[in-house]
């Protein structure tokens, strides 16, 4: 179905007004109003956030770390991902005495899988400032088994995961992060005990869904990994884009996955080179009951076997498929697409072909 891979969800913080202890003094005013911008963000209010930003500059200074917090916060919330890290970046060199400062900024390290070292050691550095904080701390170690997964070292991850609190380890994002530890470590049924425990927490989460599938997939447990993803695609559906390509849209993204195709090694295209190749929206039901990714980029849907006795055959593949919803959701503009359809080209290969050893290195070689 697909590849034995998981990702950990992101920690689900608020940022609950506090004392205003950033670091150098700042007025009630210039406070409340950064707080105000930092809670318009979590509701999704990118113009309320605005609107306080530019109060919270007309109040204060533009270098204050409050100011450089909720800045940051709004360019991450609008998509400006490498302003937001300087802006975070910026506030923590300040060393402020708010955990939330830190935790935002190596939250959004991790998210963009760069600059790990970094990520680990803003929160190694907000330990020394969240004090007795225990749900801080808390999200502190949450961040930091999530680095240490990342970085491929699921063994200090579950170290760090069992230093837990005990009174926080039932947040569904504590459970889904120990989900793909357990996972990486090759303890599958326990992967899936720890994302059946936060689903009953938050039974509408389609990641959650996602990582249970997979979870059930490397047990093979096939039936019930299919309905895992197939509640996936339900939720993906409310949630994503899903208009028909038009033909235009359409004939680029053919356009696009053939000029990537190009680069492909002989033996690699030999294999899909003929198959033709149309874009849908999303997966059909069918399509991920005969094992498609409900998120995946490329799917390919298997053709006729003209010899099924033969043993040595590898499978026929029919047709070529572009996810039109979800190449817009992983890639952030137009310059991304061909990236992301060859990730998800190599991928399918992988997987339809059960061919393990086959990355974007050895396309490049």
């Amino acid at each position: 179905m697909i590849e034995n891979t998981i990702a950990a969800s992101a920690s689900l913080r608020g940022h609950a007004p506090g004392p205003p202890c950033y670091g150098p003094p700042v007025s009630d005013a210039v406070f409340s109003t950064i707080e105000r911008g930092l809670s318009a963000i979590e509701s999704d209010d990118l113009e309320g956030a605005q609107q306080a930003l530019e109060q919270a500059l007309s109040l204060g200074s533009e270098d204050h770390v409050g100011v450089l917090h909720l800045t940051g916060m709004l360019a991450w919330a609008s998509g400006d991902l490498e302003s937001a890290s300087g802006y975070l970046m910026q506030a923590v060199d300040q060393r402020p005495n708010r955990p939330e400062v830190y935790l935002d900024c190596a939250d959004l390290l991790l998210s963009t899988g760069h600059e790990l070292d970094l990520a680990e050691a803003t929160i190694r550095s907000m330990f020394s400032v969240a004090g007795d904080d225990g749900k801080k701390k808390a999200e502190g170690q949450l961040l930091l088994a999530q680095i240490r997964l990342e970085d491929d070292d699921p063994e200090e991850a579950l170290e760090i995961l069992e230093e837990v609190d005990p009174a926080e380890r039932e947040h569904p994002s504590h459970l889904s992060t120990r989900g793909a530890v357990l996972l990486a470590l090759d303890r599958a049924a326990e992967a899936a005990s720890a994302l059946e425990e936060a689903l009953r927490a938050e039974p509408e989460d389609p990641d959650l869904y996602y990582q249970l599938g997979v979870s059930r997939h490397s047990q093979g447990e096939s039936a019930k990994a299919i309905d895992a993803m197939l509640k996936v695609l339900e939720l993906d559906r409310t949630d994503l884009e899903c208009e028909d390509p038009s033909y235009a849209e359409g004939q680029r993204l053919r356009a696009t996955l053939e000029e990537v195709m190009e680069d492909l090694p002989n033996p690699v295209l030999s294999l899909i080179a003929s198959a033709p190749i149309i874009v849908q929206s999303l997966p059909t039901v069918d399509q991920v009951r005969a094992g498609a990714d409900p998120r995946g980029a490329v799917s390919f849907d298997p053709g006729v076997d003209d010899d099924p006795g033969d043993p040595t055959d590898r499978p026929q593949l029919g047709r070529i498929i572009i996810m039109r919803s979800q190449v817009l959701e992983q890639a952030d503009d137009d310059d991304d697409v061909p990236e992301v359809l060859l990730m998800e080209l190599l991928a399918e290969v992988r997987r339809f072909f059960s061919i393990e050893h086959l990355s974007v290195a050895n396309v490049e070689a």
